[in-house]
């Protein structure tokens, strides 16, 4: 309207001018000229000199309007700019909502701030109120309604919007309704802002706060000169002074003196290394009272990298330290005589054998049993038992020297150890003193009760050298004590020698075993699982002596092992097999191979090719009738030695098996390159089919393994249909054990019309 006004005026004085100038003019020249074709003439002139000065006053007038159009499009666009660059960094993006045209301008910044490019987002009130949260919607509608209905002028909200992404974003807007003369609206302007992080971190401030007032451990804040900024109410709880009482004072008012200066040294050097301490401080409650904390102090710094305080974090663990002595006590005393249980006897023999074996001296562990407590228990009650067991305890701890140590190990079990350079005269006469202690009766809610006790003696460090063999070794003792006849000790060191003596002695039997033929062979067949046709045997040893009868394998096999027999037994065998299965080839009778096992020792030394081509040529046997079967663990000893021998040994003809394959570390890169036809299952995984989980996983898998490397798989250990079906369904070619036969000797063994014959 201004402008509008302005421009009327101008006109207005232009015409009054213009008029007044052409109506002077002619009066003007009527008056000095009275020609009339001078007047005209002149008029002409004064005509077109009217029309050049309107000309210039109006081409100076359009060179003006230009000037000031061109400042204010200048200024206008430096306005602008500030704007932008003022909402930029304020990170707030402008909506301008035209409420005549209902068309809305939405900022670059604002329509980024949700995601969108400008031209994406939409100009319409529709487009800002579609991305509303629903929770938001009615609410953030309500409060524009009232702004344009003149209820409010100004215009705060806060409230969620949809991002691009899916998610949503807190908003916080703020406007201003600009209306005309008459009052009413015609734009509302303003900015919005993204708040969804100072939210976040204002929930989390709560939170912390929260936290910080509830927590049941002391908070400390100190500043970078140690006075204390702040406390929360569980250090007021734990220390017993108040806030007020402790703002501006440093933590040294709750010193308690238990710690040295190179203490609080060492703390202020880990905070500045690394920021951090924790450990075990001793602090004074405001009565006075001593008390341990458990504290963590940590830097805290500002956003240059500067320290600007320190939070200590503390609880007070005095009820912990009570129960980690309670639970001390539990773990290391027994609880029925209150004496040391097993683990601190451990603990104090394994001190007592150090210093032993550090100063050259000599202790001794004394085990003692009750014989035949369990009639107590069973014939009066195991309350009566226990109360038995306590005046034991009396009556042995009343009779012990200074120094050593009595421990309840477990039931009627104890256990003393003595560390006065004990030697096993002195050690004896303990024993015989305790026993004779113990058989005094023991008198017990109106009962007489006579008992006796055993004991196993232990010297150290001349019986053992850890704590474990100390232990072992008493115990062994016991236990021979027991066997003869009770009431009475035994020192360890004499059943070692008659253990040493008894071996010996079956190590020269079995010398004398293989020098008169007291060796046998007998075969256990192995069958085909499909048809169920026999198609090997193998060659077990056994041990026929004269006075004794059959000695089992498990007994002189691992003492023919250590003394390095069983590569001389080993050659008999594999001698003695070979001849059989030459006689069982002359009678017609022969199945297609025979089996015989190689020790690891003999596998070992190199020659076993030669040995065996020897036995072959002597006897005749065709090679491929004859099956070896080495160890898995054998051949993992030394694979590279192992894979040569395999390769001379398959060069000979003979057919090759890996025995007990699953209990050893095989290596399948290996496997794959042994010269081998056969895979031998150990029968600790067959026992437990079809039920267990694990064999029959382990099973499968070797099976499989087997049937991809093309080698026949056979398994060792079956004793029922169940295993032999479930083997047969995997793929198993071969089965061996007691469902077929049993281990006979050469002339039980059945001859089936089934059997697979092996041919010179």
């Amino acid at each position: 309207m201004t402008s509008l006004r302005c421009a009327t005026a101008y006109t207005l004085a232009y015409l009054l001018l213009a008029g007044g100038w052409v109506l002077g003019s002619d009066l003007a020249l009527q008056a000095l000229i009275g020609d009339v074709q001078q007047l005209a003439h002149y008029q002409l002139y004064k005509g077109l000199g009217f029309v050049l000065f309107s000309s210039l006053l109006l081409l100076a007038l359009l060179l003006l309007h230009e000037n000031i159009q061109r400042r204010l499009r200048r200024d206008l666009r430096a306005s602008r700019e500030r704007l932008d660059l003022a909402l930029d960094a304020a990170q707030e993006g402008l909506w301008d909502w035209d409420l005549g045209s209902q068309q809305v301008f939405f900022s670059p910044g604002y329509s980024a701030m949700l995601g969108y490019a400008q031209a994406h987002f939409g100009n319409t009130r529709q487009a800002w109120q579609t991305r509303l949260h629903p929770a938001d919607l009615r609410a953030a509608c309500s409060r524009l309604e009232r702004l344009l209905s003149g209820e409010e002028r100004r215009y705060e909200a806060t409230y969620r919007m949809r991002h691009a992404d899916g998610s949503y974003r807190w908003i916080f807007s703020r406007g201003h309704l600009l209306v005309d003369e008459q009052g009413k609206p015609q734009r509302f302007i303003g900015t919005a802002r993204d708040i969804t992080q100072r939210r976040a971190d204002e929930e989390s401030l709560r939170q912390a706060a929260a936290v910080f007032d509830s927590t049941q451990e002391g908070v400390l804040v100190t500043d970078t000169e140690q006075r204390i900024v702040h406390v929360n109410p569980a250090f007021t709880r734990i220390t017993g002074y108040s806030e007020s009482e402790v703002l501006g004072q440093t933590p040294r008012l709750l010193k308690s003196g238990r710690h040295g200066m190179e203490f609080y040294q060492s703390l202020q050097q880990a905070l500045e290394k690394r920021g951090s301490w924790s450990g075990e401080v001793w602090n004074r409650r405001k009565n006075g009272e001593i008390y341990p904390q458990w504290q963590s102090i940590r830097s805290v710094f500002d956003e240059n990298g500067l320290i600007s305080h320190y939070v200590a974090v503390f609880s007070d663990i005095s009820a912990l330290k009570r129960s980690q002595s309670e639970l001390d006590h539990m773990a290391h005393y027994d609880p029925l005589c209150q004496l040391p249980n097993r683990l601190l006897f451990s603990e104090r023999t394994r001190q007592a054998l150090e210093r032993c074996q550090r100063e050259n001296s000599h202790a001794a562990v004394l085990l003692l049993d009750l014989d035949h407590f369990k009639y107590i228990n069973e014939s009066f009650s195991h309350t009566f038992g226990d109360q038995l067991l306590k005046e034991v305890a009396m009556r042995l701890l009343g009779s012990l020297r200074a120094g050593m140590t009595l421990a309840r190990l477990g039931g009627d079990e104890f256990g003393v150890l003595v560390e006065d350079n004990i030697q096993a005269a002195g050690a004896a006469l303990l024993a015989r003193q305790l026993i004779a202690e113990l058989s005094q009766p023991f008198e017990l809610q109106g009962q007489r009760i006579s008992i006796s006790a055993s004991f196993g003696i232990s010297l150290f460090p001349g019986d053992a050298e850890n704590v474990e063999q100390v232990l072992r070794n008493a115990d062994s003792a016991l236990s021979k004590a027991k066997g003869s006849g009770r009431e009475t000790y035994s020192f360890y060191s004499q059943e070692l020698t008659e253990q040493a003596q008894h071996r010996i002695e079956l190590v020269a039997a079995l010398q004398l075993a293989l020098q008169s033929n007291q060796l046998c062979l007998h075969y256990q067949p192995l069958h085909d699982l499909d048809s169920g046709a026999r198609l090997g045997v193998e060659a077990l040893v056994r041990w026929q002596h004269p006075q004794r009868g059959l000695v089992p394998p498990g007994e002189f096999i691992p003492v023919a092992e250590d003394s390095g027999l069983i590569g001389s037994i080993d050659a008999w065998v594999l001698e003695h097999a070979c001849q059989q299965m030459c006689q069982w080839q002359a009678e017609g009778v022969a199945p297609a191979f025979i089996a015989v096992n190689v020790s690891s020792r003999l596998f070992s030394r190199g020659s076993l090719d030669q040995r065996v081509a020897q036995v072959l040529q002597r006897t005749g046997l065709a090679p491929h009738c004859l099956e070896l079967e080495v160890t898995e663990s054998a051949v993992m000893d030394d694979p590279d030695q192992a894979l040569q021998m395999l390769q001379r040994l398959r060069a000979l003809g003979v057919q090759l098996a890996i025995d007990d394959f699953g209990t050893g570390y095989s290596s399948l890169q290996r496997l794959k390159n042994l010269p081998v036809h056969k895979l031998k299952i150990d029968q600790s995984f067959i026992r437990g089919l079809p039920e267990d989980a694990d064999d029959a996983a382990i099973a499968s898998a070797v099976i499989a393994l087997g049937r991809s490397l093309g080698l026949k798989v056979v398994a060792e250990g079956v004793e029922t249909t169940g295993q032999r079906l479930f083997l047969q369904q995997l793929g198993c070619d071969i089965g061996q054990g007691y469902l077929f036969s049993r281990p006979l000797p050469a002339s039980q063994l059945v001859n089936s019309t089934d059997v697979a014959h092996c041919t010179r």
